[in-house]
């Protein structure tokens, strides 16, 4: 769910009539995959090892069990996004796709990517929770159904926020909140109290529209009037001091640090709080001696909840000669079988799945917040988001946690601008 690329052009003769081999097609029922003859489905993947071997013994057989004349086979993901689009213009690319957030809106812009609305029908997009459909869907089109995702919370730790005299977070945190614990447990501890990266853009746009703010457009074409205004400079002013004023989180370069190898300073019990998504929750239910909760997204006082998702997916290539075949696999992996699977490590986006985990608190907590993600986040929105939105925010971050006394608003004027010329250089 955190795979990146940096956006890089196509030459304009890769991209011809990548679309165009598209058949027009009415609707169509997964069930009824022809048997008459057997196909080769090519699936590109980033499979983690765990994954791949959850892919081959669970879902794989479910899926030769209603389509046995259907084989499947797994390869690596090309290392660009240049090089898969590539691939598909030329009719070389595989037929179904693993997708990252980032990739949705990009593969789409290239038209790399086919409609599933037709193939897999509007009543089985039902079933799932509509915030986790929205990365995959441009306009009326769904490009890419969920594998998993994850929005963001605060972890926090039980046994230093006692002995810190702190009541434990709960419905309602606040930005100021926040501040003040953070402010009680480094004075405690003498050093850090939180443990998030502080220039993850992704993060970073969370905290943003937990100001009123924005870092772009809602149509994604404008940078310069949102990055630098008002509300923006006040949450990243909020953000940044932080570190250079009130040193409760590290320096981006002290995060590195700390994490160097994996280490995790909150299992650890190096610090009270973190932010980030679900994903260590498996790790924190076993390490010893460690007793944490999760409480909600802080917010600014006066705006109403907000957060972000972290999302991975599946995609069938425009030039896929076995679009139902293709469809067929997406459904399955993506629907209540997969779902069952991959909603064990990520969150689970079919409705049925995530009640049945209503009884683990923690993971409660991010399946409730999905529904305070009510925008697609801003280094997602528009196929140059994650270079002209991501990757500046970022680079702003940095400069300003690495210099304490920058001017936030003079360096979020600059990469504004920087996010709209490369808006107005995209795809030239």
């Amino acid at each position: 769910m955190k795979r990146s690329h940096r956006l890089r052009l196509l030459p304009a003769a890769a991209l011809i009539a990548v679309g165009a081999a598209a058949p027009t097609v009415g609707s169509f029922n997964a069930a009824h995959v022809s048997a008459a003859s057997s196909v080769n489905l090519r699936f590109a993947n980033f499979f983690a090892p765990a994954e791949k071997v959850e892919f081959q013994n669970q879902i794989l057989p479910a899926f030769h069990k209603l389509y046995p004349n259907v084989n499947v086979s797994l390869e690596n993901i090309p290392d660009s996004r240049v090089k898969a689009i590539t691939q598909i213009a030329t009719g070389t690319g595989a037929d179904v796709t693993n997708l990252g957030d980032g990739d949705v809106l990009f593969y789409a812009d290239k038209h790399a990517l086919k409609d599933l609305v037709p193939y897999v029908g509007q009543s089985f997009l039902n079933q799932y929770l509509p915030a986790t459909l929205a990365i995959g869907k441009v306009g009326a089109h769904e490009y890419a159904l969920p594998k998993d995702y994850s929005p963001v919370a605060v972890y926090y730790n039980k046994a230093l926020f006692k002995a810190a005299g702190l009541a434990f977070p709960s419905t309602g945190f606040t930005w100021t909140q926040f501040r003040n614990d953070a402010l009680a447990l480094s004075k405690k501890s003498g050093t850090f109290s939180v443990g998030y990266d502080p220039a993850w853009s992704r993060l970073a746009d969370a905290v943003v529209r937990s100001f009123g703010g924005k870092l772009v457009s809602s149509d994604g074409k404008h940078v310069v009037g949102y990055m630098d205004s008002p509300a923006t400079v006040k949450a990243v002013q909020f953000w940044t001091n932080l570190t250079t004023v009130d040193h409760v989180s590290p320096t981006p370069s002290q995060f590195a640090a700390a994490t160097n190898g994996g280490a995790d300073p909150f299992a650890q019990g190096k610090v009270a709080m973190d932010i980030t998504g679900v994903w260590p929750s498996p790790t924190y239910n076993t390490t010893k001696g460690l007793s944490y909760g999760v409480a909600p997204f802080p917010q600014a006082s006066g705006v109403a909840p907000t957060n972000t998702i972290c999302f991975a997916g599946f995609g069938m290539a425009s030039t896929t000669h076995y679009p139902r075949e293709a469809a067929a696999l997406i459904k399955l992996m993506s629907g209540p079988v997969g779902d069952a699977v991959w909603g064990k490590a990520g969150l689970p986006s079919v409705t049925s799945v995530a009640n049945s985990q209503h009884n683990d608190a923690t993971r409660l907590a991010f399946i409730n917040a999905v529904k305070n993600t009510t925008t697609v986040p801003g280094d997602l929105t528009g196929p140059d988001a994650g270079a002209a939105v991501g990757m500046t925010i970022n680079e702003g971050l940095t400069l300003i946690d690495s210099n304490p006394g920058t001017s936030v608003q003079q360096v979020l004027g600059i990469e504004a601008k920087k996010g709209q010329k490369e808006l107005a250089t995209f795809g030239q």
